[in-house]
């Protein structure tokens, strides 16, 4: 599938479900209110293009050692998606191939992050930065389960 197609296909899927159509920001990605949060997706790849969902959990924080530990925790305890640190923000991000993408899919995907950011963005902003994730919420925000993709017993 070519990433214009995708591109178009994921817009008029977002404009269905928010009633909104979003228009791409600075990066180029499409920022999305949905259930009452701030979502961000982005189409990536040439070939065999895939979506990415994310949020951006902290922002305005200063890398550190600490940080990065921190990060690398969370990477350990949470599955089917990862966090990241990339110009003064931790993002929480997951990913569906472009031919998988349906309403089903992009609800999960973000159900998922919003459940990661919610549970791993307090451990973050104890080390800086603003909870830019959680200033988004509207009040008919109602959080994801914590159980969808975490491990119970986290690793030491």
């Amino acid at each position: 599938m070519r990433p214009d197609v995708v591109y178009a296909y994921v817009r008029e899927l977002l404009a269905t479900l928010t009633g909104e159509r979003p228009e791409p920001d600075h990066d180029g990605d499409l920022p999305v209110r949905y259930r009452g949060a701030q979502f961000y997706v982005r189409i990536v790849g040439t070939t065999d293009p895939w979506v990415q969902v994310f949020s951006i959990a902290v922002t305005d924080v200063e890398a550190s050692p600490e940080l990065f530990e921190q990060v690398n925790q969370i990477n350990r305890e949470m599955h089917f998606a990862r966090a990241f640190f990339v110009n003064s923000q931790v993002l929480i991000e997951t990913e569906i191939w472009a031919d998988d993408v349906n309403p089903a899919n992009f609800g999960h995907a973000c159900a998922n992050i919003a459940g990661a950011t919610d549970a791993f963005t307090p451990r973050l902003t104890e080390l800086g930065g603003r909870a830019l994730f959680e200033e988004s919420k509207s009040p008919e925000y109602t959080p994801a389960p914590i159980t969808m993709g975490f491990t119970a017993n986290p690793p030491e």
